[in-house]
Order: C-alpha cells, then structure tokens, then sequence
C-alpha cells in the first residue's frame, strides 16, 4: 500500500482530512504529521519566517523517513514554503489549495478571494497570481479580509463568525465570476445559503482528490 503524509500546522484541521482522506483516497495510507503550534507562530512572525521554513523541511524529511511516497500541507499559509522543500526529497511535495486554484482561474475573470486571516489570503494571492501568470491569464482579482471574523471564531463565537463571512460572501457573489475561499473554517457558511449562482470553491474536498489523483500517478 502507497503511503502518503498530509502535515497540519493546527489541530483543527486534523479529523476534516482524517474523513475526506478515508473517503476519497482509502487505498492510501495517510501518515497525519500536526505540528499545533506552527499556526500561532506564523500569524505571530506575518509569515514563515527562516526558522519555521527549517521546521518544515524537517517534517518534509522526516516523512520520508517513514516511507511516504508523497507529501501535502493542508495549511494554506505555508504552502510555498513547502514547496521550496521539493529539492531536498524525491516524494511528491504539494498543496491542498492547488486544485482550488486551477480551478478558479479556469472559471473567470473577476475571482474574489475571502480570508479571515491574513497570513492566509496574502500566499492566496501570490498563488492564484503566480498559477494565472503561468496560465497565460488576465484576472480581476478581488481580496477581502474578514479579521473580525477570525477573532470571533477564537472566541467561540461561531455565530458571529458566519453572519460576518455570510455577508462578505454575498458581497462577493454579487460582484465576481467565481468565489475562493481561503480557509476551510469559512466553507459551512454555505450549508445555510441556497445554492449559489456562480462557483464558490474551497480547498479541501477537491484538494484531496487532487492528491489522490497525483498519488496514484506515482505508482
């Protein structure tokens, strides 16, 4: 059986990619590395700073050590960190927001990317901006950063968090051609929305499948 290691900077992502991992891909055996602090000290640093890009490539290694084949962050905020580890292994080294990304600058030109954290949207940008780059494409590209929402979700106040991305969403649905959002967190505002006119895309899900899908290429 491949084995493969998703690596989390936060517990709260870990059960998601427990069940989308044994749902989408359980012919893989998914190595979950969570380092619970990472999170904190990149919002902490504005970004990964040189020494937590060092404790990422030991992550990077030490998955490879254990005999994963392939390696993906489910963290947004350091993907490019990661993939600047892709020289020190022979694994597939990647990145849940890559499929998201594909996808919405394949749907339109005016994107509206929405994050609640600002050490999420920044690399959101760069990514989507680098992909189009690449893609030949010309994109209208409308960020929003909803902090107050972030700061509510720490508290616990979940209602206040949704009512607050709720409405930046509708916002955004009423101005672009397509709709990411950055952070997992912000994907169950959906469940209490009629369905939308235009795509409103998350990463997890489709990142997963991503994941399988270049996995499975490996063998």
């Amino acid at each position: 059986m491949t084995k493969a290691a998703i690596f989390h900077t936060s517990a709260a992502t870990l059960g998601l990619f427990q069940n989308l991992s044994a749902k989408i891909m359980p012919e893989v055996e998914i190595m979950h590395i969570v380092e619970d602090s990472m999170i904190r000290d990149v919002m902490k640093n504005g970004g990964p700073t040189p020494a937590i890009n060092a404790r990422i490539a030991g992550y990077v290694q030490a998955a490879e050590r254990a005999g994963c084949a392939a390696f993906m962050t489910a963290c947004s905020s350091i993907g490019a960190s990661v993939e600047q580890c892709r020289p020190l292994t022979n694994m597939l080294v990647t990145r849940i927001d890559e499929a998201m990304v594909d996808a919405a600058i394949s749907q339109g030109k005016r994107v509206a990317v929405l994050a609640t954290v600002e050490t999420t949207l920044k690399p959101t940008l760069e990514f989507i901006r680098r992909k189009a780059a690449e893609a030949g494409r010309d994109l209208d590209i409308m960020p929003t950063l909803m902090s107050e929402a972030f700061v509510a979700l720490l508290a616990g106040d979940n209602a206040t968090h949704d009512r607050i991305v709720s409405a930046g969403l509708r916002e955004a649905l009423a101005k672009a051609d397509v709709v990411v959002l950055a952070q997992a967190s912000m994907a169950r505002v959906m469940e209490s929305m009629e369905k939308p006119a235009i795509p409103v895309l998350t990463s997890p899900e489709c990142g997963v499948a991503r994941f399988k899908e270049r996995v499975a290429a490996l063998v």
